[in-house]
């Protein structure tokens, strides 16, 4: 069983018993029991995460480890009946989540008076686009996946106005089971230093999340006295990022680190940087391309004679 699938499982654990407590206040009393009745309702449970694409892989397990929490809750929240609905924030055309598609999953839960708690986004990006609706309808929000600083803090790598004009009520609606990025960019920064790195070239995907954990890497390099050779933001449409990598190579890097996710190119840009770098630079990347899909050959990830080459950080409990 995958960390991301007990990972799910809990989350929807603690979701039954926030939903109960977020659907029991109500300034209407008529559907209220009589003496000696027990008040249930059904409430919903959505989570809305990209079933396409790269993280499908991740994602059905996100999924699948939700659906076995309500399973294992045998349907129920107390006298609530608990309904799970898996919304996809992704389409077949872009292969990840896109504003469109995030959007109408937060408007439905939001517009659901039955719903007790909204399970997302599991990129970054995308819950910058749904935390205003569901605040301003007061439903709870967890996320699974997301590190980007900025969701819940001003602290360096966050862009003006974060975190506060994501809540439009004052009220704070959303949480993470994660750690933030300038935790996981301290902890690559410190990984890449104990593997001798001196020279480090790094690249981002220019979405909230690849382009705010490259800024804390920067950030923590500095603290750390690591150097970077630069910070290149990549077109996840190019067919190759040979230039790059060769820019990179003139400058002297001996490693490359990615921030970024899977789904926007990351396998080429390990294959171009591996190439240029040669055949002892070591590659890193966060938690963006830590699964399945990037590091398993037979699934389109890197190629099996990078595998000893490469290491990433994720901000999970192992399986054991």
């Amino acid at each position: 069983m995958s960390s991301k699938y007990m990972a799910a499982s809990g989350c929807l654990l603690a979701a039954l018993a926030l939903g109960v407590a977020a659907c029991g206040d109500s300034d209407d009393d008529a559907g209220a029991p009589k003496t000696g009745e027990t008040a249930s309702k059904t409430l919903t449970i959505y989570s809305s995460v990209p079933l396409q694409g790269a993280s499908r892989i991740q994602t059905e397990a996100l999924v699948n480890g939700a659906k076995l929490a309500v399973e294992q809750a045998g349907n129920k929240a107390g006298a609530n009946t608990i309904k799970y609905v898996p919304l996809d924030d992704s389409t077949a055309q872009a292969g990840n989540w896109t504003p469109e598609a995030t959007s109408a999953n937060a408007l439905k839960a939001a517009q659901d008076e039955s719903t007790a708690v909204y399970i997302g986004e599991f990129n970054s990006g995308a819950s910058k686009v749904s935390i205003p609706i569901l605040s301003e309808a007061g439903v709870p929000q967890i996320s699974p996946a997301n590190t980007y600083v900025g969701l819940t803090t001003d602290d360096p790598g966050s862009e003006p106005g974060e975190p506060d004009k994501y809540y439009p009520t004052g009220d704070r609606t959303y949480t993470r089971i994660v750690p933030k990025d300038t935790i996981q960019a301290a902890a690559l920064v410190t990984l890449m230093k104990g593997d001798g790195c001196t020279k480090v070239a790094m690249t981002n995907d220019k979405e909230v999340y690849g382009a705010g954990l490259s800024r804390v890497i920067e950030l923590s390099a500095k603290e750390q006295g690591l150097e970077l050779t630069g910070n290149d933001a990549i077109d996840k449409n190019a067919a190759n990022y040979r230039s790059i990598a060769s820019k990179a190579k003139a400058a002297g890097a001996d490693c490359f680190v990615y921030a970024g996710i899977t789904a926007n190119n990351a396998v080429q840009q390990f294959k171009d940087f591996a190439s240029a770098l040669g055949p002892d630079a070591k590659l890193f990347g966060p938690d963006g391309v830590c699964e399945t899909g990037f590091v398993s050959e037979k699934d389109g990830g890197i190629p099996a004679d990078l595998d000893s080459r490469t290491k990433c950080t994720v901000a999970t409990l192992t399986p054991d």
